[in-house]
């Protein structure tokens, strides 16, 4: 079970960390053609502000679990890495549970949203008229993975602190 738990999860991580990285790049490429459009020709778009925007947040955040999952949120290792692995564990084990309740809230409140949004087909107040339920589905997906993400780390430094246990009562014996 827990395999299809990490498998489901990575490859959720893998599809939303790549999606995210083209989101950016659309982006740039939206915002680039913008200011071309705007400073050498004169005539500006309505759309590009309004779909990066949109962009943006599903770029940053579908794209937290996979950067969690590579260990590359910002953490002060000024004083983590001086202490004992053990301890190392246990705050990583804290620090997992507190995110993944954080995010498990977050989660549960934009599926709220999103479901508001479709019960009462609200659109965007821009001339694009974009259903708000696609904008609000990359907080949903984002902290879900979080979530999920969160809760595999913790694991995992369980699993860490059992090994040490049973080395150091190998070792003893």
């Amino acid at each position: 079970m827990m395999g299809r738990i990490r498998s489901f999860v990575r490859s959720g991580n893998l599809c939303l960390g790549y999606l995210s990285g083209l989101g950016i790049l659309a982006m740039s490429l939206m915002l680039f053609y913008e200011v071309i459009a705007r400073y050498c020709f004169g005539s500006p778009t309505i759309w590009v502000q309004e779909v990066s925007i949109y962009l943006f947040m599903w770029s940053m955040l579908a794209g937290a679990s996979y950067t969690l999952m590579l260990g590359k949120h910002v953490r002060i290792d000024l004083i983590f890495d001086r202490l004992s692995p053990r301890v190392q564990n246990l705050l990583d084990i804290v620090t997992s549970l507190v995110g993944m309740l954080f995010c498990a809230i977050v989660t549960h409140q934009a599926y709220l949203m999103i479901a508001g949004s479709i019960r009462f087909n609200k659109l965007s107040a821009t001339i694009l008229r974009v259903p708000m339920w696609l904008v609000q589905l990359p907080l949903f997906l984002g902290f879900l993975l979080l979530t999920l993400q969160f809760l595999l780390i913790a694991l995992d430094r369980v699993e860490a602190l059992n090994g040490a246990s049973a080395e150091a009562e190998g070792g003893a014996a």
